[in-house]
């Protein structure tokens, strides 16, 4: 673990405990302007959540976790009086001064169509590839090493339902729209990439694990491994957030957008609003049953709790 910010009883913190997360958190402050001895200089209240705030974090969930950092290393530290500062600060109402300043972290329905539609009607190259791969991992086609994109086939495909795979050897079947499932169809009979040169246009050949695979990439290295498919989704992925959008959105906020969106509206035909469904005090059994199966329907391994903590913060999006 790479520590060249750090110094003194910080850099002996990080190096003993060696977390990723916490090595994060202090180049971060490190990177805002603190010194070393950031922790030892006040116990002011004040001080410590104009930290946080320097830390620009995105969720009420980060201000937690930047909280348990700290004051763990304040415990670490023998400064019991930066320890209880850190304990009686309020998370929510430090959130709401945090919020302006925070980086957008999920997509709205209507955003969502929007985006959808500019790919089609402005993408001049491979615009099919670039709308399916957005909309898919929108409808609940996602994992983290993107192995489900990769696995994604044809053959797979019976009438609306798609059986989706991973390479942990996991598999769910989700149903998809009509229009999306014809042009899934039509990039599995593809081979061809389009590109551009200053004579026009071209098309090369790209590859997928399968002959029918609906996103194949360009495999230069000739290899199948995971990162080789992981990176060039991820690619693509991110020319839509630099030329659609205003803000970067990773494929895991993609998802969970989608997930929020369906959930949203299984409460609306409850007559449950979103704001009921994620307040602190709700237990309401079909709020959680309705978030359970909308996240086992995506394959997605999360708590219904954690799930509730990842939206909080965020629940205008979904409104």
């Amino acid at each position: 673990m790479k520590t060249e910010k750090l110094t003194g009883m910080v850099l002996e913190y990080v190096n003993e405990h060696n977390d990723r997360c916490t090595k994060s958190i202090f180049d971060k402050i490190i990177d805002c302007g603190y010194e070393n001895d950031f922790l030892q200089k006040s116990s002011s209240k004040d001080y410590i959540q104009q930290i946080i705030l320097d830390l620009h974090p995105n969720s009420p969930k980060m201000i937690t976790t930047i909280c348990y950092v700290l004051g763990a290393y304040a415990r670490y530290l023998e400064l019991e009086d930066v320890y209880q500062t850190i304990q009686s600060i309020d998370r929510q109402t430090l959130w709401i001064q945090a919020k302006p300043n925070a980086d957008k972290k999920f997509i709205s329905n209507k955003a969502f169509k929007e985006v959808a539609h500019d790919i089609g009607m402005c993408e001049e190259l491979n615009a099919n590839y670039y709308r399916s791969l957005f909309r898919c991992i929108y409808e609940g086609i996602y994992c983290d090493d993107m192995s489900i994109i990769a696995n994604l086939r044809a053959s797979d495909i019976s009438g609306n339902t798609v059986t989706l795979r991973t390479d942990n050897n996991e598999s769910y079947q989700l149903d998809l729209p009509n229009d999306l499932i014809e042009d899934l169809k039509d990039l599995a009979e593809s081979d061809e990439w389009e590109r551009k040169n200053r004579y026009g246009t071209f098309s090369i050949k790209v590859a997928g694990k399968h002959p029918d695979s609906c996103f194949k990439i360009e495999n230069r290295n000739k290899g199948d491994s995971e990162t080789t498919y992981r990176f060039g989704y991820y690619q693509r992925l991110r020319k839509i957030s630099k030329e659609y959008l205003e803000y970067n959105l990773l494929p895991s906020q993609i998802y969970v957008s989608g997930i929020m969106y369906r959930v949203s509206l299984k409460l609306k035909e409850n007559n449950i609003t979103i704001e009921d469904a994620f307040a602190n005090d709700n237990r309401n059994r079909l709020v959680s049953q309705i978030i359970a199966d909308e996240l086992e329907r995506c394959n997605y391994k999360i708590e219904v709790k954690a799930f509730r903590e990842l939206i909080k913060g965020h629940l205008e999006v979904f409104s």
